[in-house]
C-alpha cells in the first residue's frame, strides 16, 4: 500500500512526557483543508473496505453507482447504528496503521476491515498486528520483530483518558491472544490474495521453532490541539506500571471527529 499524503502532517513531539517524565511517541496531526490531499485521503481509507478491483466487480454486479454501493454496503455513515463509532474506530486504527508503516517502517496487514459481514461490525482480536524482519531476505532471526496494538480512540474528547484504557487493554494481551490474530490474518489475506503477507505472517506462528521479539503497544489518538506544558497531566508511567516491552503512542490534533466525517464523506468512489 502506498503511502497517502496526508502523512506529511504527522508532527513528532519529541519533548512531550507523561506527568513524571515517562516518555512516548507523540505526535501532533497538523492538518490543513486541502481538497487534493482529503480526497487521496479518502480513497486510501475506502481501499481498506474493497480494493479497485473488487469494486469494480461489485458495481458491474449490482449495477449501482460507485456512491450507491459504497454507502448502501461498506462505509459505515452517521446515520448507521453504530456508524459514527466504527468510523471513529476504523479512522484511529488506520491513522496508527499508517503511522506504523511510513513513519516507524513496519509492515502492517491491511485487511481487518475487508469483506465485514455487516458495514459497522469490527473483529474481536488484537486492534493491529505489525512486523519488522532483522534481515533483508527475510530469514528467520531472533531480531524480527512483532508488535501487538491496543488502540483507543478519543476524536470527540480532549480527555487523555484514552491513553489509560490503552494501557490497561494491552497488560490484558498474551501470546494466545495475538496468536489467534495472526491466524486470522493469515487466513484472511490469503482470501484476498496477498500471499506475501501471509507468508510474512506465518513466521510469526513459528516462536518455538524461531524466537523473536515481541512488543506491546498502547496508542490512542485524541481531540486536542496543543499538550500543554508537553506533559499529559494526570498520567504517570509508574501508575500505568509499564513493562519494558511496552510502549505508548499518542496522536492528537484538533477537531479530529469532524476531519474523520469529512474523509469519510468523499469515501465514494
Amino acid at each position: 500500500m502506498n503511502s497517502p499524503e496526508y502523512v506529511k502532517w504527522f508532527v513528532e513531539e519529541s519533548t512531550v512526557t507523561l506527568e513524571d517524565g515517562a516518555l512516548l511517541s507523540c505526535y501532533r496531526l497538523d492538518y490543513t483543508v486541502d481538497e487534493a490531499v482529503y480526497c487521496d485521503w479518502a480513497l486510501h481509507l475506502r481501499q481498506h473496505y474493497e480494493s479497485d478491483d473488487e469494486l469494480a466487480e461489485s458495481l458491474q454486479t449490482t449495477g449501482l453507482s460507485a456512491e450507491e454501493y459504497l454507502r448502501s454496503n461498506v462505509i459505515p455513515q452517521k446515520s448507521d447504528e453504530f456508524g459514527p463509532t466504527s468510523r471513529s474506530n476504523d479512522f484511529t486504527e488506520i491513522m496508527i496503521s499508517d503511522l506504523l508503516e511510513f513513519i516507524h517502517k513496519y509492515n502492517v496487514p491491511r485487511c481487518k476491515q475487508r469483506n465485514r459481514s455487516g458495514k459497522s461490525l469490527s473483529e474481536h482480536g488484537t486492534d493491529i498486528l505489525a512486523y519488522k524482519f532483522d534481515k533483508q531476505d527475510k530469514s528467520p532471526s531472533t531480531k524480527d520483530e512483532l508488535l501487538a496494538v491496543e488502540v483507543k480512540a478519543g476524536l470527540s474528547s480532549d480527555e487523555y483518558a484514552p491513553i489509560s484504557k490503552a494501557v490497561t487493554d494491552s497488560h490484558k494481551y498474551d501470546e494466545v491472544r495475538h496468536s489467534h490474530t495472526l491466524n486470522y490474518y493469515r487466513k484472511k489475506l490469503r482470501s484476498i490474495n496477498n500471499h506475501q503477507q501471509a507468508d510474512e505472517i506465518s513466521r510469526f506462528q513459528q516462536k518455538s521453532e524461531h524466537d523473536f521479539i515481541i512488543t506491546y503497544i498502547a496508542a490512542a489518538i485524541i481531540n486536542c490541539e496543543v499538550i500543554p506544558n508537553n506533559v499529559v497531566l494526570g498520567i504517570k508511567g509508574e501508575d500505568l506500571e509499564l513493562r519494558q516491552d511496552n510502549k505508548v503512542f499518542l496522536v492528537h490534533g484538533k477537531k479530529l471527529m469532524v476531519l474523520a466525517h469529512d474523509i469519510f464523506e468523499r469515501c465514494v468512489k
